[in-house]
């Protein structure tokens, strides 16, 4: 009689601890996260991987994460890299990096009601074709309303632009019109396009100084934008500079000293939390690393703080749970300051410009 019940015992015990580990093996959420790994902005990739992997860590209840690359930014690679994740892998969650494969990728997670986050800049325009997917970055139309709030404070009257001819280019110029068209201002500029395949030419940099303007607004890439700094200084422009926020995202006073005393937008960021995080990113990848890896490290705590609530809820429509979590328009807090996830799938950040300097900012 006591070997039966001693047998029954084990038996009952053996299947118990086999349905806790099912169902611990259930409740993990698996994220498949495509960015660029291989390529000439692999470490900007790299660097939104190390902060995904470093918030994962810190979080109680972790996340199984598939990374696929998707060179640079190839619409292509991204494809291929979904049917993996979605076919192969079975992902709960999708999460790109780059805005070219959020739109490939988005009709088809929506056809599949699958959630999808983007980490990388985006632009309204993107989000009005493609609602179902959710920005963890600000919008470049934020950023224009930023700029237009910066051009009434210092009641400027004239200035000019020199952004890229491609899309974010565009974009950001199309922000800044419609934020002043908005304050109803009588700000008047010119806007040069260029390629951001090249440097701009000495004759484009003549250009943005034609009408003498009072500040000028740059969109490049840092060697590009070093360039038409050095152009203007030689040729004795004494009025304002700003730069994009994407800009200037490295701290060496080699590359940073030509900068010196220009505005940049930047995003209120938790100054100590964010250092922590960039040296622990830095120490990782042995490399300096572009800002952006924060608001990934910030977008992916929230989403898996938010997936283990619907969990928890039992949920069957996880992409309608997390739709209604996450976009409330509350505000959040965390390494990259205060945030809040609006309802049309974009994110909102409060902005401020400040002075550039050697080793980081005044």
């Amino acid at each position: 009689m006591k070997l039966k019940k001693l047998i029954y015992l084990t038996v009952l015990l053996t299947f118990s601890f086999s349905i806790a580990l099912s169902e611990g093996k259930k409740e993990e959420i698996k994220i498949g996260i495509i960015t660029p790994l291989t390529g000439a902005i692999a470490n900007w990739g790299k660097s939104i991987r190390t902060a995904i992997e470093i918030a994962n860590i810190n979080l109680e209840h972790k996340a199984e994460l598939i990374f696929q690359d998707e060179g640079v930014c190839s619409a292509n690679m991204a494809i291929s890299a979904y049917r993996y994740l979605t076919s192969i892998k079975k992902v709960d969650v999708l999460v790109t990096s780059c805005l070219g494969a959020a739109q490939a990728i988005a009709p088809k997670a929506k056809s599949a009601n699958l959630p999808l986050f983007i980490s990388g800049r985006s632009a309204l325009d993107f989000h009005i074709k493609h609602p179902n997917v959710l920005s963890w970055l600000s919008l470049l139309d934020y950023e224009g309303e930023a700029i237009a709030e910066l051009i009434k404070k210092e009641r400027w009257k004239t200035g000019a632009v020199m952004s890229w001819s491609q899309y974010f280019g565009v974009q950001f110029v199309k922000g800044i019109k419609n934020a002043l068209e908005k304050e109803k201002s009588n700000f008047s500029y010119e806007v040069i396009e260029v390629s951001g395949a090249s440097t701009p030419s000495a004759s484009e940099v003549q250009l943005l100084i034609k009408n003498q303007p009072e500040v000028i607004f740059l969109m490049l890439s840092d060697t590009s934008a070093s360039f038409v700094i050095k152009q203007l200084r030689a040729l004795r422009y004494n009025g304002k500079i700003v730069l994009q926020s994407s800009l200037l995202q490295n701290y060496n006073p080699e590359v940073r000293k030509n900068f010196k005393g220009a505005l940049q937008q930047k995003f209120i960021v938790n100054e100590e939390a964010f250092k922590s995080l960039q040296n622990q990113v830095k120490v990782q990848l042995g490399e300096e690393v572009a800002d952006d890896f924060i608001f990934s490290y910030d977008g992916f705590t929230e989403l898996l703080k938010a997936s283990q609530n619907c969990r928890k809820q039992k949920t069957k429509d996880l992409n309608k749970c997390l739709t209604k979590s996450l976009r409330n328009e509350k505000w959040r807090e965390g390494a990259s300051g205060k945030f809040r996830f609006m309802k049309n799938g974009s994110t909102v950040r409060p902005m401020v410009f400040r002075v550039v300097s050697e080793s980081g900012f005044e």
